[in-house]
């Protein structure tokens, strides 16, 4: 029997995923230990295998879960043509400060798929809807900060999970000086690691001695600078030319909404899509 880390390392499935799989619909019946735990046999972790398999080969999550083995098939052609339902709002429950409220919309979020299929589509928008509530003054910067740092610690949950330190290239990936808006950067990270490249993460607002330092001392072979707001294009372009001082061979690239307005000999300028922009840095690594 397994815990529900064990499970989601065995199975790839992160924990939450497993739990609105459970939850919406039935794929796993985990038994519970003395203390409550969740405990997952073999055969469900096979059972969360491929249903992961089903929704990467593009089936939507309801439909792969009719198709699994066991799983009752009446009625599965009319439950295919139904839409999803909508997953619960995510600035409504932020508005409320209603923590589980938001871990719920997370779990409707994350739990329609693989991380591919939702990130770009659904988890990035949602947190996007989230700053625009604050500028327009639906939430308060409190309410946005404790949903945004939920979807953040998801985030932070499946990079540790996706990967080993070590395995493979090594990409730095971050933002600039003064930079925080981390979300796109830190889900970039999640995708190109769950394709087997070793990310090395460094975080908001790196100053630009600290990416010198890191790019020096890894061997990266690539370095990923977010670009997010107009306001990072200065201090971006900084880190970009030193790096490029230091590391001439290193593979430099610029992401974000405003990647594009940096301008430095080199420097790819990577799609808008986070799955698409870490293909497109794998594909380049030697």
């Amino acid at each position: 029997m397994y815990t529900i880390k064990q499970a989601a390392l065995r199975s790839g499935v992160d924990a939450s995923l497993i739990r609105a799989w459970e939850r919406r619909y039935g794929v796993v019946s985990p038994e519970r230990s003395a203390s409550g735990y969740r405990l997952y046999t073999d055969q469900e972790i096979a059972r969360l295998r491929a249903m992961r398999e089903l929704i990467e080969r593009g089936w939507s999550a309801a439909q792969a879960a009719t198709a699994l083995p066991g799983q009752p098939s009446a009625g599965a052609e009319v439950a295919s043509a139904l839409p999803s339902p909508a997953p619960p709002d995510l600035v409504a429950a932020a508005a409320r400060y209603d923590l589980a409220a938001v871990e719920d919309a997370l779990d409707g979020l994350f739990g329609r798929g693989s991380f591919e299929a939702v990130i770009d589509d659904l988890v990035l928008p949602a947190a996007a809807r989230l700053g625009q509530a604050w500028e327009d003054g639906v939430i308060d910067v409190a309410a946005e900060h404790l949903a945004s740092s939920a979807v953040l610690r998801r985030l932070s949950a499946l990079f540790d999970m996706a990967g080993v330190a070590g395995n493979g290239h090594g990409v730095l990936v971050g933002l600039p000086p003064g930079s925080r808006h981390e979300l796109g950067a830190l889900a970039f990270a999640v995708a190109l690691r769950r394709m087997g490249v070793d990310v090395l993460y460094v975080g908001p607002d790196v100053p630009v001695a600290s990416w010198v330092a890191a790019a020096a001392e890894s061997a990266a072979q690539a370095a990923v600078i977010g670009v997010v707001t107009s306001g990072d294009v200065e201090p971006a372009t900084k880190v970009a030319t030193a790096l490029r001082a230091a590391r001439p061979d290193l593979l430099l690239a610029t992401g974000g909404a405003s990647a594009e307005e940096l301008h430095v000999d080199g420097a790819t300028v990577l799609p808008a899509r986070v799955v698409d922009a870490a293909r497109a840095i794998r594909g380049r690594l030697r």
